[in-house]
C-alpha cells in the first residue's frame, strides 16, 4: 500500500504550464487507463463557420526519465477522450485540441484524456503538460506581394514586376519573379512541392514566444544544454541575467533563480521583473514576448515542442488572409498605422495594457510608439487586443496571429535562397546533449549542414532566412506585410543575440 500510495504521489503531481493566457491544470496519470488527464483553458477563443477558422491549443508532454533527463512523452494517436464540444488531432508528439463548433468567449477543456505508454503511465516519473495557443490558417490559394512595399515579392513577368498575381501554391504555382534571387532578379518557377508555400493549411503561434514559455523550456534542459541557450553559466549567482548583460535590459527580466552545478545540476530560471529576487510573480513579466533570442535558440525550442520555422509566404498567408493586396499595407489590412507614444498600464502583468491606444487605427509596438527607458522593448503578447478591438485596432492578422508586425521581428525561410525548406518535422530527434536540434538532412533547415551532423548549433551560415514584420525598434516601413529588404538575408550563422528577436513557429495541419 505504501508503495502504491508513493507512486501516485510522484505520478499525479500538479504541474502547471502559462503560454500567454493559456493554462494546463487538474494534470494526473490515470495509471489504469495508460492515460494522462488534463484542463487546458485560454481566453478569447474562437471558432468562425465562415472563415473556417479557429484558436486551438497545442499540447505536448514531457517527462523526467531515471537519468533525470526531461524527454518527449509519446502520445496515443487515437482512441483518446475529449469532452464535447471539442475536436482534437493527435500526433506522437503532440496534439492540437479546439472548438469543434462555431462559438467564441473563454474556452475551457476539462478532463480531457491522451493515452500514454505504459511503462510512464504506471512507472514511477515526474511529468509535465506544455501548452502553446495557436491560430489555423485553412487551405486555399491567396495574394503575395501588394506591388508597393520595397523590394517587395511581386507576381508578374520581368516586364512588369510590380504587378500584383494570385499564388496559387499546390505545388504547380505561378511562375514567380522575386526580385532577390541572385543575381538581379529572377523567375521562381515551379518551387519544390516540399517548400511551404502557404496554400496548404497550417498552424501558427498566436503570439510571439513568452519569457514564462522560454523559462519553462530553460528549466527541462540539463545543465550542458543549458549552457547554449543562456549567456552566463548555469552555475552563475542567483539573479544573473539568462539572456543579457544587464538585468532588465529591454525588458528582459529572465534569471537564474537557483545556482547549478557544473556537469551535475541545471539551473532553475524565473521572471524577476520587479527586482525583488522573489521570481514568476504577477508583476515579474512572464506574459512579454522573449527577445534576446538567437537562431539556435529558435530552432531549439521550436525542435524541443514540435513545430518548425515558417515561410516568408506563410508569413503573408497569415497576415493577409484570402484578402486583395492593399498597396503598403500593414499586417491589419490597410495603410495606416497609429504613431503616438503609448502609456502602460499593469505594467508586466497578464493585464500590460496601453492606456491610449488608438480607438480606430492600426495598433502596434514599433518606432514611433515605444516609450523612454524603462520601456524600450518587447510588450505582453496581445496587448492591443481586448473585449472591444477588431482587428485593425488589435493590429492582428487576418486570421488572428497577434505581433506579426512590430514587437519582436520574425525569423522566416525565404523564397529567394531557402528552397531547399520542407515541412517535415524529424519527430523521432529530440536535442543534442549540447541542446541543439538534430534535423534531417533533407529537411533544409537554414544553417544545419553536413559539417555539423545537421544540428542548429550555430557553426554554419543561416542561409536561407530573413527578417519579416519588424520590431519595438523598427521604422513603420517594415512592419508592412510585403515589405522585403536585401539586407534581411541571413549571411552570418545568426548566433547574435539583440533586443529585437525572439520566436514564433508553425506546424503543418493534417
Amino acid at each position: 500500500m505504501k508503495k502504491l500510495l508513493f507512486l501516485l504521489l510522484l505520478t499525479m503531481q500538479l504541474l502547471l504550464s502559462y503560454a500567454n493566457n493559456i493554462q494546463v491544470s487538474n494534470v494526473s496519470v490515470q495509471a489504469a487507463a495508460n492515460t494522462i488527464q488534463f484542463t487546458v483553458s485560454w481566453d478569447n477563443g474562437w471558432r468562425s463557420s465562415v472563415l473556417n477558422n479557429w484558436d486551438a491549443a497545442w499540447i505536448f508532454v514531457k517527462y523526467k526519465d531515471v537519468d533525470n533527463e526531461w524527454k518527449n512523452l509519446s502520445l496515443n494517436t487515437s482512441g483518446n477522450t475529449i469532452p464535447a464540444g471539442f475536436s482534437g488531432n493527435f500526433y506522437g508528439n503532440g496534439a492540437f485540441l479546439y472548438r469543434s463548433v462555431a462559438g467564441n468567449g473563454t474556452a475551457t477543456i476539462t478532463n480531457v484524456q491522451i493515452g500514454i505508454p505504459s511503462q510512464q503511465a504506471q512507472g514511477i516519473f515526474d511529468i509535465k503538460v506544455f501548452a502553446l495557443e495557436m491560430v489555423y490558417v485553412p487551405q486555399g490559394t491567396f495574394y503575395a506581394g501588394d506591388g508597393n512595399s520595397g523590394t517587395g515579392r511581386y507576381m508578374g513577368d520581368a516586364a512588369n514586376p510590380s504587378s500584383v498575381g494570385t499564388v496559387f501554391t499546390n505545388g504547380n504555382g505561378n511562375l514567380v519573379y522575386d526580385p532577390l534571387v541572385s543575381p538581379g532578379g529572377g523567375y521562381l518557377n515551379a518551387m519544390p512541392v516540399a517548400f511551404p508555400k502557404g496554400y496548404n493549411a497550417f498552424y501558427m503561434m498566436k503570439y510571439e514566444l513568452s519569457q514564462g514559455a522560454y523559462r519553462d523550456f530553460l528549466n527541462t534542459l540539463t545543465y550542458a544544454q543549458q549552457v547554449n541557450h543562456t549567456i552566463v553559466a548555469p552555475s552563475s549567482a542567483i539573479g544573473s541575467s539568462a539572456l543579457v548583460a544587464t538585468a532588465g535590459a529591454n525588458r528582459n527580466y529572465l534569471e537564474i533563480k537557483t545556482s547549478g552545478a557544473a556537469g551535475n545540476t541545471a539551473a532553475e530560471y524565473g521572471c524577476d521583473a520587479n527586482g525583488n529576487n522573489l521570481y514568476d510573480e504577477v508583476s515579474d513579466g512572464e506574459w512579454v514576448a522573449c527577445n534576446y533570442l538567437n537562431w539556435p535558440d529558435m530552432a531549439a525550442y521550436l525542435g524541443w515542442s514540435g513545430l518548425r520555422p515558417m515561410t516568408e509566404l506563410e508569413f503573408e498567408k497569415a497576415a493577409r488572409g484570402i484578402q486583395l493586396p492593399v498597396a503598403g499595407e500593414f499586417i491589419w489590412g490597410n495603410n495606416v498605422v497609429a504613431g503616438g507614444i503609448l502609456n502602460l498600464a499593469g505594467t508586466n502583468q497578464n493585464s500590460e495594457i496601453p492606456t491610449n491606444a488608438s480607438p480606430s487605427l492600426g495598433s502596434a509596438n514599433f518606432f514611433w510608439t515605444y516609450p523612454n527607458s524603462p520601456f524600450n522593448g518587447p510588450l505582453r503578447n496581445g496587448i492591443f487586443a481586448t473585449a472591444t478591438s477588431n482587428r485593425i485596432t488589435s493590429g492582428g492578422g487576418f486570421y488572428g496571429a497577434m505581433e506579426l508586425g512590430g514587437n519582436l521581428t520574425e525569423r522566416v525561410v525565404s523564397t529567394a535562397n531557402g528552397q531547399t525548406f520542407s515541412s517535415n518535422l524529424n519527430l523521432a530527434s529530440g536535442l543534442t546533449t549540447n541542446g541543439y536540434y538534430s534535423v534531417a538532412a533533407a529537411d533544409g533547415w537554414p544553417g544545419a549542414a553536413v559539417g555539423n551532423g545537421y544540428f542548429v548549433d550555430g557553426t554554419q551560415n543561416a542561409i536561407g532566412l530573413m527578417d519579416r514584420g519588424g520590431s519595438w525598434s523598427s521604422v513603420f516601413t517594415d512592419l508592412k506585410t510585403s515589405y522585403r529588404d536585401v539586407n534581411l538575408l541571413y549571411t552570418n550563422t545568426a548566433v547574435v543575440r539583440d533586443a529585437f528577436h525572439g520566436c514564433r513557429g508553425v506546424r503543418t495541419a493534417p
